[in-house]
């Protein structure tokens, strides 16, 4: 069993504490444990991510074409794709490398750019996909189709599409709405529109939603709040169901329950009427 570290370079005391449990970890089951570079990495049985919500991104990005499971270990902040805590680490790793351990499948977005039918672009992503003005400090004029039917125009600061992994990151600070992960389902969210009328919209995961930027407007897309392209007025973005997804290593059916309860402070009424 080949374990992966996927984790960023940076001053952290929770991460310094959590690579030092791997490490000893790693030495006294005399087990190798690859870092780097990502070629490796893709190469591995199981990745753990360790940090936050964005590592475990960046992880999923690389296990994206073989579906590698993911495990990960929260030293970050406030996340939902780190499960684990670092006082977890020796038990995670005794059962990746036992083989002995479950996975979740999370669905992902396929999102392609197209110019007269022809494609130019195309990203996969786990949480969604964020169009923009790319003028700052400008609102975007975006036109939706759903399944080849007219949706509507979006005025606002922003649009974004959102898988339910996705439903409790931006979309969720934007106001949409929380979608359990295992939903077969995506959420239309648009950030602080013009009219008071629009609202977020869930869709089925089989629908295919196509945006295009109104005369005038050119937009930003930022994939998984990382990477960025431009769409032209001429172009085309379609978005559909990946038949890629991310499995996630876990320890029951509770963790995402937990997680509401821990992250969103969801602890119910301190005292009686």
């Amino acid at each position: 069993m080949k374990i992966g570290i996927v984790t960023r370079r940076e001053e952290n005391p929770k991460l310094a504490l959590a690579l030092e449990a791997i490490r000893h970890w790693a030495k006294a089951k005399s087990t190798r444990i690859i870092y780097s570079p990502e070629k490796r990495l893709k190469e591995c049985d199981v990745l753990v991510a360790v940090g936050g919500d964005g590592t475990v991104l960046a992880a999923a990005h690389l296990a994206c074409e073989r579906e590698i499971p993911i495990a990960g270990i929260n030293a970050g902040r406030v996340g939902f794709l780190a499960e684990y805590g670092i006082e977890e680490i020796p038990a995670v790793l005794d059962s990746l490398a036992s083989g002995s351990f479950s996975t979740q499948s999370r669905i992902m977005l396929d999102c392609s750019v197209f110019i007269k039918k022809k494609k130019i672009l195309s990203r996969t992503v786990l949480n969604e996909i964020y169009l923009r003005a790319y003028a700052p400090g400008k609102m975007i004029n975006l036109e939706v189709e759903l399944n080849g039917n007219y949706l509507t125009e979006y005025w606002a600061d922003g649009l974004m599409l959102a898988t339910p992994t996705g439903s409790t990151a931006y979309s969720l600070s934007a106001g949409g709405p929380i979608i359990y992960p295992s939903a077969e389902a995506f959420v239309l969210t648009p950030v602080n529109s013009i009219s008071l009328s629009v609202r977020p919209l869930i869709i089925p995961s089989s629908d295919v939603c196509k945006i295009k930027c109104v005369q005038g407007n050119i937009a930003e897309m930022v994939f998984d709040g990382h990477f960025t392209e431009q769409l032209n007025e001429n172009a085309e973005l379609r978005i559909c169901r990946s038949r890629f997804v991310t499995k996630f290593v876990h320890a029951d059916d509770s963790g995402f329950v937990r997680a509401l309860r821990e992250k969103l402070g969801w602890k119910g009424f301190v005292g009686r009427f």
